[in-house]
């Protein structure tokens, strides 16, 4: 008695080679190193920014706490760590967003700046075109 094959509506047929063939992996692999290329773009430029923000917002506590101390003292401190000495600031504020120390020096240029307080930004350079200056003012936002 002989078997009798029996076919299945349902089956796919398959090619003879099993798997991928090279040109779709490397397709596969070309878009998805796309795919993490722009991921990381953003990823990393939101970082930065986060950064500048933080830094541009520790600048502005810092300034303040100078401007307190200079009117409970009647002079502005000599160092930044005689504000945390004067229990005006914490240890830790001391620094930017990429954890470099803050450059602060007590005589000023001008009497509109009567102090110099700034980070010398990502590249921790000065003077460079990325360094974050106390004195500039706030970008303004359009709120309509």
């Amino acid at each position: 008695m002989k078997h009798q094959k029996t076919s299945n509506l349902w089956a796919v047929p398959r090619r003879h080679g099993h798997g991928f063939s090279l040109l779709e992996l490397v397709l596969v692999m070309a878009i998805m190193g796309a795919l993490m290329a722009v991921a990381a773009y953003s990823v990393f430029g939101q970082g930065e920014r986060a950064k500048v923000t933080a830094t541009k917002a520790t600048l502005a506590t810092i300034k303040t706490a100078i401007q307190q101390y200079q009117l409970e003292n009647s002079a502005y401190p000599l160092d930044l760590n005689a504000l945390v000495t004067a229990r005006i600031l914490d240890a830790g504020k001391l620094s930017d967003g990429w954890k470099h120390p803050l450059v602060y020096d007590p005589v000023g240029p001008s009497p509109d700046q009567p102090f110099i307080l700034y980070s010398r930004g990502p590249d921790n350079q000065a003077p460079s075109p990325d360094d974050i200056n106390s004195w500039e003012p706030a970008p303004q936002t359009n709120n309509p």
